[in-house]
């Protein structure tokens, strides 16, 4: 059972999500403005968020940021209720009108992707320093993030298959400097995004600060480092990327929705002149032979891709269901606008 955190000044809607929710056997915690959101973010964490789009004092977007803000590493994931704007994908959207039981399943369902998901995220440190690299472990985790760890680049590159969210790298190292590493990186499809913080030595650090920059480094810090400086720069880049990420699910959602809705404008059009034929055809004929009764069938049929092509048309947001051989397959029924 999970604590809701249900954030609405409309007593009716709030209401009616108790009503709905409660059925499940969850707890909530009930708050009516923007201020008294974050006050209960601080007083401790809830397993989820409802909030009203026009929460006096804390919008959609805004909401985010202080989940970011005040939750630090272990996300909450939120609900944003009462919207039918079609135009930002960036937060799971409860339509109005939404029927109880696709309430349930929907909170189900976030609730149970946040426990799936990571709880923090994961930084490689890559130092041929013993004693800072563990030191570095020892405090990150204390903050909640997943520490792995490389005495120089080449074991570095070999961690990265572990597909880490941030590297924070040093530069002088044998084998294979920090600035080698990096440049491999870079040239890597599938690293290439990873976001890295070069630790610089204080003699040298301008000069390698300058040429870890020029080769994609996102940011550095010079040895020996204040801590809640290096702390900050790693929040930044951490927040940075899952906006980043954030980002590319919206370009693929609005992609797969323009897909959908270009792909049942071209179908409807021939659809609707097979489906005239057919019943022009149909009411020329004896109703009592083969051939009507064929064609019957076919029209039942086509009147079945028709109602597919409806909804194609009026898909809203990526929403997927399991196929067979553990493909994933657009489920039209949840995607579509008119799905109550």
């Amino acid at each position: 059972m999970a604590k809701i955190l249900l954030a609405t000044a409309h007593e009716s809607v709030k209401n009616g999500f108790v009503d709905v929710l409660a059925l499940d056997g969850h707890s909530f915690e009930m708050c009516d403005t923007g201020e008294s959101v974050k006050q209960a973010l601080r007083e401790g964490l809830s397993d989820l968020i409802i909030a009203d789009v026009d929460l006096p004092g804390l919008d959609a977007f805004q909401l985010v940021e202080s989940l970011q803000e005040i939750c630090g590493v272990r996300p909450i994931p939120p609900l944003v209720m009462r919207s039918n704007q079609e135009g930002e994908q960036k937060f799971v959207w409860v339509e109005e009108g939404e029927a109880p039981e696709d309430i349930r399943a929907l909170v189900r369902a976030r609730l149970a992707a946040a426990e799936a998901g990571p709880k923090h995220a994961r930084i490689l440190v890559v130092d041929d320093d013993w004693s800072l690299r563990k030191s570095l472990q020892v405090r990150l985790e204390k903050e909640g993030y997943d520490i792995i760890t490389a005495m120089d680049g080449e074991e570095g590159l070999q961690r990265l298959k572990e597909m880490p969210d941030l590297v924070l790298s040093d530069i002088d190292m044998p084998r294979l400097d920090g600035l080698g590493m990096l440049q491999r990186m870079r040239a890597e499809k599938e690293y290439k995004d990873i976001p890295v913080i070069m630790m610089t030595a204080h003699a040298t650090g301008a000069e390698e600060a300058a040429e870890g920059l020029e080769l994609g480094a996102n940011d550095y810090v010079r040895k020996p480092f204040d801590w809640r400086e290096l702390s900050a720069r790693v929040q930044t880049q951490i927040r940075v990327r899952e906006v980043a990420h954030l980002t590319a699910e919206k370009q693929r959602d609005l992609a797969i929705i323009e897909l959908a809705g270009a792909a049942a404008h071209e179908i409807n059009n021939p659809l609707a002149v097979i489906m005239a034929r057919l019943e022009l055809m149909l009411s020329d004929m004896d109703e009592t032979t083969k051939q009507y009764q064929n064609l019957e069938q076919i029209d039942h049929l086509i009147h079945r891709i028709a109602n597919v092509v409806k909804k194609m048309s009026q898909v809203r947001r990526y929403q997927v269901q399991n196929y067979c051989g553990g493909v994933n397959i657009l489920d039209l029924d949840a995607a579509s606008q008119d799905h109550r």
